[in-house]
């Protein structure tokens, strides 16, 4: 079994890339190294293949992009009661995140810990740079998921 497995889900695709961009800011604060074991991957639209990959571990913690209609770079965290009440604005994708976790925990494949953050995202044309707001909310989730796994996986 993993011991938590942090997922950035993206495309190529401008503000898109929002999970992505906290992965490799993760990656790049060592936070891979810090205690195993950690799996850290960067997904492109995944859909209901994500639940395979919500199995193995005991604690998940993915990141995707959002389109609620707040201010860009919004962090927004929904936990284990949050995420099954929430309808609208996360992911961009066809079969997305919450269908693959609404389809998961029918299938009790949820993991004992989930945690989903959505980072509310502006354009996501293809080719495009993730704009200066998507950046800095990416880094500032990044080190806020460190922060919580050194304190968590401290404890234990």
């Amino acid at each position: 079994m993993i011991g938590v497995r942090i997922l950035g889900i993206g495309s190529p695709s401008g503000d898109d890339q929002a999970g992505w961009l906290t992965v490799d800011a993760l990656l790049a604060g060592g936070v891979q190294t810090t205690v195993d074991p950690i799996r850290v991957q960067k997904l492109d639209r995944p859909g209901s293949g994500l639940i395979t990959l919500l199995d193995d571990a005991a604690w998940v913690i993915l990141i995707d992009a959002m389109q609620n209609h707040d201010p860009i770079g919004r962090i927004r965290h929904f936990g284990a009661d949050d995420w099954p009440a929430y309808s609208h604005g996360l992911s961009s994708h066809g079969f997305g995140v919450l269908n693959a976790l609404a389809l998961a925990r029918e299938l009790g494949s949820l993991p004992s810990r989930l945690d989903l953050y959505g980072i509310e995202i502006g354009s996501a044309s293809p080719g495009e740079q993730a704009g200066s707001e998507v950046q800095a909310a990416a880094q500032q989730l990044a080190q806020h998921i460190a922060a919580d796994l050194t304190a968590t996986l401290l404890q234990t």
